[in-house]
């Protein structure tokens, strides 16, 4: 069931505020893409607009949650709301077809038929073909959609014909008030998870919080051992880091923090992240010069870009902890 509405969508400001501007001028884009990490609140945010959109009551943004067409929206019910999502792996030809068929026919009870299209980046080449002729034709009164990880997943000629809203990774500190108040989480705890959820709410209120700080200080450990002169520890770690793509990028986030904590601690010891380490913080932190501690969070920032481009993930991470070991 979903009840939210767009003014609850947190940390997507810029977003909000676009379709806001747009509703209020009745002149919302009859395609709509919005990108960002898994767990930012782009599928929320579909259904928001789309509740808005069939609601008979709506105030500002707010749809009124009790006429019928915001109670069958909620229930998932709705005879004009049409959703879709992978079947497996990918969205198939079939299920595009589908939205065609069902967009050939007047609504049957709003003013407006809308589909949304969950990861559209996962459509197989058979199925983006057949969506683009419905954009290029887009029926009368009909709205779509779409949530991708990237516009660039996407073929060019949809991503045109749509009105893109980049969705950003939230703030930490959001992520972990939002924690707090959802699951009671210990303020601490809650830190330790908003940093490695990267930005993802939606990765952080699903997490085993001890299992993070379990992995958190494994990570500290291995990191602060790292020595060329243990060249089968190093390499040990660049593998067992290169094992988990998914795991690698929230890990290397979290190296960052810890880095940025040993800044901190110096600079601004409030402003710790890791407070529950801040003993182990003020210990380390006589080892590294500020210049050093800034080359090491270049250093990992480099190897994250070189991970977007390059396929063996081992490689740059092997140089990565060498330059890492390096900088003292």
């Amino acid at each position: 069931m979903n009840t939210v509405n767009l003014e609850d969508i947190i940390g997507q400001d810029r977003a909000i505020r676009f379709l806001r501007r747009a509703y209020e001028k009745n002149r919302i884009p009859h395609a709509l893409l919005f990108t960002g990490i898994p767990g930012i609140g782009k599928r929320s945010c579909a259904f928001a607009l789309a509740r808005l959109l069939q609601c008979r009551s709506a105030k500002g943004i707010a749809a009124c949650g009790v006429c019928p067409d915001c109670r069958k929206v909620d229930s998932g019910n709705h005879p004009d709301l049409l959703f879709v999502e992978p079947s497996g792996v990918s969205i198939k030809v079939e299920q595009i077809r589908a939205i065609k068929n069902e967009f050939a026919l007047k609504p049957f009870e709003a003013e407006r038929r809308i589909a949304i299209i969950a990861d559209a980046h996962t459509m197989n080449p058979t199925a983006a073909n057949t969506f683009l002729k419905i954009l290029e034709e887009p029926p009368k009164g009909s709205f779509m959609v779409l949530t991708a990880h990237q516009a660039s997943d996407l073929l060019t000629t949809i991503v045109s014909r749509c009105q893109h809203i980049a969705f950003a990774p939230l703030p930490a500190a959001l992520i972990a008030d939002r924690l707090v108040q959802a699951t009671q989480a210990e303020p601490k705890a809650a830190d330790i998870v908003a940093v490695w959820a990267n930005g993802s709410l939606g990765a952080a209120l699903a997490a085993d919080s001890e299992e993070i700080r379990k992995d958190r200080n494994w990570l500290i450990e291995e990191f602060e051992s790292l020595s060329v002169n243990r060249m089968s520890l190093l390499l040990g770690f660049a593998e067992s880091l290169s094992k988990d793509k998914d795991d690698l990028v929230n890990r290397l986030e979290m190296l960052k923090v810890w880095i940025r904590d040993l800044v901190f601690a110096g600079l601004c010891p409030q402003k710790i992240i890791n407070k529950d380490l801040k003993e182990r913080i003020e210990e380390t932190l006589q080892r590294y010069s500020l210049l050093s501690l800034l080359n090491k969070t270049k250093i990992i920032q480099e190897a994250q870009n070189a991970l977007q481009k390059s396929g063996n993930r081992l490689l740059v991470l092997e140089w990565m902890l060498i330059r890492l070991c390096q900088e003292v």
